[in-house]
């Protein structure tokens, strides 16, 4: 800038400075790479996910500039709010454009006229050929205005003129999707539940280890897989019943890629496998007696003489070379009197390292099958299948349509004949401009082509 041009004030740099095409590229691409980044690295993990994957470093660092939950972070929001200001402010400014433009009177749109692309002579003087000339133009074009140009006269049709609001409405789309984004990603959540048949959940777990009331109870009625030649699952299927207070809302039955939805909240089917139900322990102590007990999953055991027991952990089938083969229980166990503490059960005859003064053995485990769903809340999907669907429309307008001027000159050529010269304007799409002046004069009789 030079030093004798007046510096521009701070709200109007501000202004220039969020209306720059390169600064809409340089936070979009931004965008994408950070998304790409939260797309590749898990989020709202717990810290052992992040430690296994990367190290305690990379767990310091992801933490520390919130990659593990990488769209609510407050600087994800603020570039995103950054992108919507710039996209706002230079919308503002093409707008004013485009209305100039569209607003021009066709009377002076007639006064000035392009320079002519083609002409031809017709029989005739341009009084006999005015009325027809304007026909074909209206038809073909739109409402003509008309001109006089030393002596000759200029006719103007425009149309397509709303094309140029196709770029708002790309503009528009992509404010919408944000919106159902950040609404999707502050008011929604994800999570999972596994539900034993015949069994009810009133709650899912979240990727985060947190519960999350669902406000109704949800049904494992029946629960079928069914398998390929070679053992592999072709299809399993959970037919579930919605209630609310009791009562039987809604059944569905879930496939993979075939979702139920209930009060806004997506179950897809995901898994299935086996979870334990009950097990049949023996408790020997130092002294040699036994005593044998049996713990229910998901609770904690009151046991004869005051004791407590709950299970903490399972594997169905655990291989440790050849010490050991078969299912591990982890249990926690408080006697009458004590602090509880943590045991290990193995199968009995198996001499497997123990801790502390008992000793467990599985004398029998019983399993019961559960279906696994995932489980997402979105209430911003509709804003954002709006704002897609915005999109494609303008693309479509932006791409297929475009605003089209053209003018008529009819002059006399002396001859008893007039000449006509046709010219025309476009802000896209010039073939397309090109066939309709094609047309023009086909139609208004100048083919074969003439030259002057």
């Amino acid at each position: 800038m030079s030093q004798d041009q007046p510096r521009k004030p701070f709200l109007e740099r501000i202004w220039d400075f969020f209306a720059s095409v390169k600064l809409s590229f340089f936070l979009l691409l931004l965008l994408a790479v950070l998304s790409i980044a939260g797309t590749l690295i898990p989020q709202k993990e717990s810290a052992a996910v992040y430690v296994r994957a990367y190290g305690e470093a990379g767990w310091r660092f992801i933490s520390a500039i919130g990659l593990d939950d990488l769209y609510h972070a407050p600087w994800f929001v603020l570039i995103m709010a950054l992108l919507a200001a710039n996209l706002v402010i230079c919308s503002i400014n093409r707008l004013s454009l485009t209305m100039r433009i569209l607003g021009k009177d066709p009377a002076d749109e007639a006064n000035s006229m392009r320079k002519p692309k083609d002409s031809f002579t017709l029989a005739g003087e341009p009084g006999a050929n005015l009325e027809r000339a304007r026909g074909v133009l209206e038809r073909l074009v739109g409402q003509s205005a008309q001109a006089d140009d030393q002596g000759r006269t200029v006719l103007f049709a425009q149309r397509g003129g709303w094309s140029r609001f196709g770029v708002y409405v790309v503009h528009a789309s992509v404010l919408v999707i944000m919106a159902g984004a950040l609404v999707g990603n502050f008011w929604g959540y994800s999570g999972y539940v596994n539900i034993p048949v015949g069994g009810s959940v009133d709650h899912i777990t979240l990727h985060n280890g947190r519960p999350r009331p669902l406000g109704f109870t949800l049904r494992l009625d029946k629960f079928n897989v069914s398998f390929y030649p070679n053992g592999m699952p072709s299809e399993y299927r959970s037919e579930v019943t919605f209630l609310e207070g009791g009562k039987q809302t809604h059944q569905a039955s879930l496939i993979v890629n075939d979702p139920a939805e209930y009060h806004g909240i997506d179950f897809y089917q995901s898994s299935y496998g086996n979870d334990l139900k009950s097990v049949e322990l023996q408790l020997i102590r130092k002294n040699g007696s036994k005593q044998d007990l049996t713990l229910e999953a998901r609770e904690i055991n009151q046991l004869p003489g005051g004791a407590k027991a709950a299970i903490q952990g399972w594997r169905e089938r655990v291989q440790m070379g050849g010490m050991y083969d078969g299912p591990v229980i982890r249990l926690l166990y408080q006697g009458p009197k004590g602090e509880p503490q943590a045991y290990t059960a193995f199968k009995p005859g198996v001499n497997m390292p123990q801790s502390g003064p008992l000793r467990f053995e599985i004398l029998k485990v019983q399993t019961e099958a559960y279906s696994g769903l995932q489980v997402k809340y979105d209430p911003g999907v509709w804003l954002i299948w709006v704002g897609c669907s915005l999109m494609v429309l303008g693309f479509f307008i932006a791409f297929y349509f475009s605003h089209r001027k053209v003018w008529l000159r009819l002059g006399p050529t002396g001859k008893g004949r007039t000449k006509v010269e046709i010219a025309g304007a476009t802000n896209k799409n010039r073939q397309s401009l090109a066939r309709l002046q094609s047309r023009l004069r086909h139609e208004l009789g100048g083919s074969p082509k003439e030259a002057e």
